[in-house]
């Protein structure tokens, strides 16, 4: 049996009664700690009101609740964690040399409701049709409108812009020219709408060099494929045909396709929508707009079924030959409750017409016909050019260090051949290399470009690729004497 001992003293005079108060004996007192404190007010040491960080004391009322905690309610304690390795982000890459010597680009504001010429320094001539440019959802813009434009006709040009002069399965090319071709609104790109043209002239184009469209490959750097074929004059499109273009049976058959979008049921939306388009040769939907809609997604639905329904058109006739045929029409959504599908659809009147047609016909694009000029359908990096037709052979550079950071090209003097090399062991291999033609590397390190350029001798194997330190402005004035 433990015995538990108390000190007992006499309260005077408050307890005259003489009772005795007891406590428990306790051991000696240590120095008091710092007082545990609140998390709150811990984070106010940082700025107490003794000895304050900032000149004038801060006003703290922040932490002041106006209505007290639930007693029940948990309690979330979040602690530091570093993120798992994957989700850790990488260190900034090395920038490539060519993303600091691309050919600078000029802008041009233009109004996309007219007829728009723009003309370039170096000679480059683009025509955009009126109404011709359109946003994500292919509406057409009518706002104010920039066009980039940025050329390159010389070969160095191209190389210090990441282009080459072969396929994507690459075969060589000799480019005319080469011309980066874009247009915004509002920050956001614009394209052609379907079934649309814009005029390109080319400096030093002949008939005989076709379009070519760029395609950027995942390591950055473009190369070509073969674009549509120009004709030298415009093809005509008709507004009416001794036989109408038409989809199934009738006009019932395009409308059991419609469905009614859920949100204009929900508003009970009701109009006619009156959508406009071209029924070329072979049965296809080009040019797909809407004239007048109504809203609430009625206008996107038509659409749709227009683009779902390109190909299988019945085409116009016209003297016994298919031809293009510009049609209208007119979609009637009258809101009925249960049902999805509008079926009441009616032939536009003639005041329908005027008054849903005030832009011009499509084939009224407000251009001239230009014989000469390329006729893309879509924007981006654009050239013309043939197939390189002079001779060529495999030839294998030897270099100390070779990765996919380095640039090696190779660059025919006075034409416009660019031409890229695969990293080996102990060197860089080209495929098809033009007989004289120069080897060129380009790399970037630590903030400093590096050069090697040396030509490939006839008959005997070239030297070891040597890089040497240069800056930006002797690098283009190197490459530019191998114009």
């Amino acid at each position: 049996m433990s015995f538990r001992f108390l000190r007992c003293f006499f309260l005077l005079p408050v307890l005259s009664t003489g009772l005795l108060a007891c406590q428990p004996d306790t051991p000696a007192e240590t120095p008091a700690g710092p007082p545990v404190a609140p998390a709150l007010s811990d984070s106010l040491d940082y700025d107490s009101l003794d000895a304050p960080l900032a000149a004038t004391p801060v006003k703290r009322d922040w932490h002041r609740v106006a209505r007290p905690t639930a007693r029940h309610a948990p309690l979330v304690v979040y602690r530091a964690s570093r993120p798992p390795q994957d989700e850790t982000p990488p260190p900034p890459a090395e920038p490539r040399l060519q993303d600091l010597t691309l050919r600078p680009s000029e802008y041009f504001q233009i109004d996309p409701t007219k007829a728009a010429e723009v003309r370039g320094q170096d000679g480059t001539v683009v025509r955009f049709p009126a109404g011709a440019l359109v946003d994500a959802r292919q509406q057409p813009v009518t706002g104010t409108v920039w066009v980039e434009l940025k050329e390159c006709y010389s070969g160095p040009a191209m190389l210090l812009s990441n282009l080459l002069t072969e396929t994507e399965s690459g075969r060589p090319l000799e480019l005319s020219g080469a011309v980066l071709v874009r247009a915004s609104a509002q920050g956001r790109q614009l394209a052609l709408a379907t079934g649309r043209n814009f005029q390109l002239e080319l400096k030093g184009r002949t008939h005989d060099n076709p379009l070519f469209y760029g395609q950027s490959g995942a390591d950055g750097v473009v190369r070509w494929a073969a674009g549509e074929a120009t004709s030298a004059a415009p093809t005509q499109v008709l507004t009416s045909a001794q036989r109408m273009p038409r989809y199934g049976n009738d006009i019932v058959d395009f409308n059991k396709l419609i469905r009614y979008p859920r949100q204009a049921q929900e508003n009970q939306t009701e109009g006619v929508v009156f959508a406009s388009f071209v029924v070329d040769e072979s049965g296809r939907i080009q040019q797909p707009r809407i004239l007048r809609g109504i809203g609430d997604g009625c206008d996107e639905e038509v659409l749709r079924v227009l683009r779902q329904t390109s190909g299988r058109w019945t085409p116009g006739q016209q003297d016994g030959r298919f031809v293009k045929v510009k049609m209208m029409l007119p979609i009637r959504f009258k809101f009925q409750p249960g049902q999805a599908i509008p079926t009441d659809v009616e032939p536009p009147t003639a005041s329908d017409i005027a008054e849903a047609s005030p832009e011009p016909a499509p084939e009224d694009t407000g251009l001239a016909a230009a014989p000469n000029a390329l006729q893309p359908s879509r924007l981006g990096w654009l050239a013309a050019g043939r197939a390189w037709a002079g001779k060529a052979a495999p030839l294998f550079v030897p270099a100390f260090v070779a990765n996919a950071e380095t640039a090696v090209r190779l660059l025919v003097p006075g034409r416009r051949v660019v031409l890229a090399a695969a990293p080996q062991q102990g060197g860089y291999q080209f495929m098809n290399a033009p007989a004289g033609a120069t080897v060129v590397g380009l790399r970037y390190e630590n903030g400093a470009p590096f050069l090697a350029r040396q030509p490939t001798p006839a008959g005997a194997p070239p030297d070891t690729l040597r890089f040497q330190e240069t800056t930006l402005a002797e690098l283009e004035t190197t490459l530019s004497r191998l114009n």
